[in-house]
């Protein structure tokens, strides 16, 4: 029997695993390279979807919910979504932080891994042998495509607040990408772009995105932040034996950049499936999640062989719904082509991919 299970970074994918290994009895020992989890920037943001999620988020690490979005295209107001898009902003250092002391974990904070060795170097000069477990490594360990992404943290304060408990969405159809507000905790907003650019020209075309906006360019800034995400689906396998869950296996939604649903899922599976004795590759492989991110990707690259006002008309003329649809990874088919069939252009847009859905 199982007594322990190694896991390797306490990002979500991490804590999904260590969930998990307490659920069944078996003690998660987790080795996180930096001083605490979640550091990574951009991402905080949590969707409430049919399904749910397989741990339990703690309200202390809630900063905002969020009920709706505004969606633009190329600079022209598209809709608001209220009513089918919900979630919650989190702290991402509090969230992961609980989860892994609710499971009972031994956590290792700035314990590095050595690769090729099977080992993690201790902040005291020891080192631990990880043999069995889950690799929750991130991005550095993804062998597939990556965009960057760049933004500012900026202080608001109570009249200058520009999206309140709403996302904002700018989708940027020569980029291939978008620029975002999005609210943080009180007080505090997170203003961005990310797509397929240099970090570079990404920073030129945040200060640009700022500058155009009056509820924007007063603001204080208080941070610049970048990170690099995965977008080209999946990238299942091991590292030195441990099976590799969240962005490390590609469990991030390519069209969106959103990871911490995704990589819960993937870490909370690849552990049940490795203490209960399955494939832990079959298993996520299999999960509805993995479904998501392959679909999204093959929309992607579908999208990026359109030329620029192929990509407009398809943004324009999909409903809300299928927006919504789309950008959360549900797939319904039933919603989905109903909503299609509301958006003839779209439908023949998107060609082959609604055959596959």
């Amino acid at each position: 029997m199982v007594r322990s299970l190694s896991i390797v970074g306490l990002g979500p994918a991490g804590a999904g695993a260590a969930a998990a290994a307490s659920r069944l009895g078996v003690k998660p020992v987790i080795y996180e390279a930096m001083e605490k989890p979640g550091l990574k920037p951009c991402g905080r943001g949590l969707p409430i979807v049919d399904g749910g999620l397989p741990v339990s988020i703690p309200r202390d690490s809630i900063l905002r919910r969020i009920r709706g979005a505004r969606m633009y295209v190329d600079g022209e107001f598209l809709f608001e979504m209220k009513g089918f898009l919900d979630g919650y902003i989190v702290d991402k250092t509090v969230m992961l932080e609980a989860i892994a002391v609710e499971a009972g974990g031994e956590i290792h904070y700035r314990a590095k891994y050595k690769p090729g060795s099977s080992t993690v170097r201790l902040p005291g000069g020891g080192e631990a042998r990880v043999e069995q477990g889950v690799f929750a490594g991130g991005h550095p360990y993804y062998g597939g495509a990556k965009i960057a992404a760049v933004q500012w943290i900026m202080k608001t304060g109570p009249r200058s607040d520009p999206v309140g408990d709403m996302l904002e969405i700018h989708f940027d159809t020569e980029l291939l990408g978008y620029a975002y507000i999005f609210p943080k905790e009180e007080g505090f907003i997170e203003v961005g772009i990310g797509g397929f650019a240099t970090p570079r020209e990404l920073r030129e075309r945040l200060e640009s995105f700022i500058h155009a906006r009056s509820d924007l360019r007063e603001l204080e800034r208080v941070k610049l932040e970048g990170a690099r995400i995965a977008i080209g689906g999946l990238d299942l396998g091991v590292v030195d034996g441990l099976v590799k869950a969240g962005e490390a296996a590609g469990f991030v939604l390519p069209l969106t950049g959103e990871g911490i649903r995704p990589s819960l899922i993937s870490g909370y599976e690849a552990a049940s499936a490795l203490i209960e004795g399955g494939s832990p590759l079959e298993k996520l492989r299999s999960l509805p999640i993995a479904r998501a991110v392959s679909m999204q990707k093959r929309i992607l690259d579908l999208v990026a062989g359109m030329r620029v006002e192929e990509r407009r008309i398809l943004l324009k003329s999909l409903t809300p719904r299928a927006h919504a649809e789309i950008a959360l990874g549900m797939f319904r088919k039933h919603v989905l082509l109903k909503e299609l069939a509301r958006s003839p252009r779209a439908l023949s847009l998107l060609g082959l991919v609604t055959r596959l859905i």
